[in-house]
C-alpha cells in the first residue's frame, strides 16, 4: 500500500533515466508503477496539472483548501523547495478524476494564477503536466474522502491515525466527526485524504478487511455533502 519510493539521493544515471521517461529529476514517486507513468493519451485527454510558485511551507490542506467547484481530485503531490537548484517555493502536481474537472481548474487559474486562501498574494503558475494522466472512474463516485462508520473504539481520529500509520504513506486534508446514533454505539468520521490514489482507496480496503467483523463500514463521500446528509449514512 506504500506508494512512495524511498527518499534517497539519486545517481546521475537515475536522473537521466527519469528525464528520458518524462519525469522531473525531483520526482519522488515510484516511476515503475503503471499509474505513475505518463499515460499513452493525447494532450487533450490529460487530467494532470502542475502548479509552480506556491508557499515554501505549503501543506496538503492548504493546497486543497482553494480548490472548489471544479471536480473530484484524484491525486496530489507537493514538491518542497530546493534552494540548491534555485527553487525557493513549492510546486504541486494536481490530478483530477475527469478531464472536465482539470479543464475547469485550468480555465479558472491559467491566466490569473492559483492562490490559496492563506497566501492570496502568491499567484502560482498553472500548466498542464507533461506526465499525462488519463481519466479514472469517469462518471463514478469514488473520491479522496472516506466516510467511516462503526464502533467508537475503532472509528476515532486517534485510532485511525495510529492504524493507518502502520499501513501506508498518506497525507491528510481534514478529519471531521460527523455524529453518532442514538445510543452512541456507532459514530461517523469523515476522513479527507490528500489523494484517492494509494491513500483513500488503500485505507478503505484495509479498514474493511480488518474491521468488517466489528461493524466498520467505509463509503466514498462527496465534499459537498451537508452534515444532515452524512448523518443519515451512519
Amino acid at each position: 500500500m506504500n506508494c512512495r519510493a524511498p527518499n534517497h539521493p539519486r545517481s546521475q544515471n537515475e536522473v537521466y533515466a527519469l528525464l528520458l521517461r518524462g519525469f522531473s529529476a525531483n520526482y519522488r514517486g515510484d516511476p515503475d508503477l503503471a499509474r505513475n507513468q505518463s499515460a499513452a493519451i493525447p494532450d487533450e485527454r490529460n487530467c494532470s496539472l502542475f502548479i509552480v510558485g506556491l508557499a515554501p511551507d505549503l501543506t496538503t490542506h492548504e493546497l486543497l483548501s482553494g480548490i472548489t467547484n471544479t471536480g473530484r481530485v484524484y491525486a496530489t503531490h507537493i514538491n518542497p523547495p530546493d534552494p540548491e537548484r534555485g527553487h525557493v517555493r513549492s510546486a504541486a502536481k494536481l490530478v483530477f478524476f475527469e478531464r472536465a474537472g482539470a479543464e475547469r481548474f485550468y480555465a479558472r487559474y491559467s491566466t490569473t494564477g492559483y492562490a490559496t486562501p492563506r497566501n492570496p498574494h502568491l499567484r502560482a503558475r498553472v500548466t498542464w503536466n507533461r506526465v499525462r494522466s488519463a481519466e479514472v472512474d469517469a462518471g463514478g463516485n469514488r473520491s479522496r474522502v472516506l466516510l467511516i462508520s462503526g464502533p467508537p473504539g475503532v472509528v476515532n481520529e486517534r485510532f485511525l491515525y495510529a492504524y493507518l500509520d502502520t499501513k501506508m504513506v498518506y497525507q491528510v486534508d481534514e478529519v471531521f466527526r460527523r455524529g453518532q446514533n442514538d445510543d452512541g454505539s456507532r459514530v461517523l468520521v469523515e476522513f479527507r485524504f490528500g489523494s484517492f490514489r494509494c491513500q483513500a482507496e488503500a485505507a478503505r480496503m484495509a479498514l474493511m478487511r480488518e474491521f468488517r467483523d466489528v461493524g466498520v463500514v467505509c463509503d466514498y463521500g462527496e465534499l459537498c455533502l451537508c452534515k444532515h446528509e452524512l448523518l443519515g449514512r451512519v
